[in-house]
């Protein structure tokens, strides 16, 4: 398990707004601005008075607060996209990592850098995370937004599967509503075209989901992720 360090604080969610700043009253009492770590459009989480937890920064840090999780009618969500790789570097031990060891992270392959190297049989495997929160009737959708960062990253893991290196998307559901893990055609279909090419050329396309509370985020099972 990832735990939260130091533990996370209760709130209610009032508004987000220029996409870094969420307003938030504290279960304690005041009100707060925290930092919000994601960059989409958060689809489906913003729901006013809707339980959230947030946690203390450092002292140098502009905000006082990070926003972390949100209670949804649909299950719970860890907004800050972070996580996802934390998770990753706290679960290697997970069957889905099962013939992989790590080497570094945050590798440079020409003018991309990919989120992990991980070495197989002595070859290297890069791996590229995406944090998965849109969820609506229990399957998960990424992006939540237009993504031209997202479509380079897999037209570049795309390039290297063709020169026969082992290149891995994991889509990280952190979202305990989602089953089912697809590519937001209706958001962007040039993600979804590049998920398809990706498919095609060999590299691997897989999806865990996690079990997320105040205390902490698990992986638990390989998802199913359906391409269109």
């Amino acid at each position: 398990m990832f735990k939260f360090h130091p533990p996370l604080i209760e709130g209610r969610f009032i508004s987000r707004y220029k996409r870094f700043f969420a307003d938030i009253d504290l279960c304690d009492g005041g009100s707060i601005t925290a930092h919000c770590a994601n960059t989409g459009k958060m689809t489906g989480l913003l729901m006013p008075n809707a339980p959230v937890w947030v946690r203390q920064q450092l002292p140098d840090r502009k905000l006082q607060y990070s926003w972390e999780l949100i209670k949804t009618d649909a299950g719970d969500a860890c907004v800050n996209t972070m996580r996802a790789n934390h998770l990753v570097l706290s679960h290697l031990d997970h069957p889905i990592f099962r013939d992989l060891r790590l080497v570094r992270k945050e590798p440079r392959v020409g003018n991309h850098r990919f989120d992990f190297e991980f070495l197989a049989s002595g070859n290297s495997v890069y791996v590229e995370v995406k944090s998965v929160t849109f969820c609506h009737d229990s399957k998960g959708a990424f992006p939540d937004a237009p993504s031209n960062r997202a479509v380079a990253h897999l037209n570049l893991l795309t390039s290297l599967a063709t020169q026969g290196i082992r290149t891995l998307v994991l889509f990280v559901a952190m979202h305990t509503g989602i089953r089912v893990i697809r590519p937001a055609t209706e958001i962007d279909p040039r993600f979804s075209a590049a998920c398809n090419a990706a498919k095609v050329a060999g590299v691997e396309i897989c999806a865990v989901g996690t079990s997320i509370t105040p205390t902490g985020i698990s992986m638990t099972k390989e998802l199913p992720v359906e391409l269109t």
